[in-house]
């Protein structure tokens, strides 16, 4: 993935990547789990598409590890990468800058 990105963007310019993340918090975490592997995938079901919102808390488990996609990042091209925790650490932006 981020190879292909590194493909489209021009030098200098810039990605941001917006994923789940899990909050490093005990409580958080554990109230995140419950919510988004079970909530989220009732309510996506009776406003769209159910098979989606139930594959989506199952995706999440192949992301690399938040160090190890940082370095992908890297790899592919990208300097000043950082990691950006939002909405308590449930969400993360990774940004980054084309060489």
């Amino acid at each position: 993935m981020c190879r292909l990105l590194a493909r489209v963007v021009r030098p200098g310019g810039r990605i941001a990547l917006l994923e789940v993340a899990e909050p490093a918090n005990p409580i958080l975490r554990t109230g995140h789990r419950a919510y988004f592997g079970k909530v989220v995938p009732v309510i996506g079901k009776l406003l769209s598409d159910g098979a989606a919102y139930r594959y989506l808390p199952k995706s999440v488990a192949y992301l690399p590890a938040p160090d190890m996609m940082l370095r992908m990042v890297e790899v592919a091209g990208f300097r000043d990468v950082r990691r950006i925790l939002l909405s308590g650490g449930i969400t993360q932006l990774i940004v980054g800058t084309r060489e």
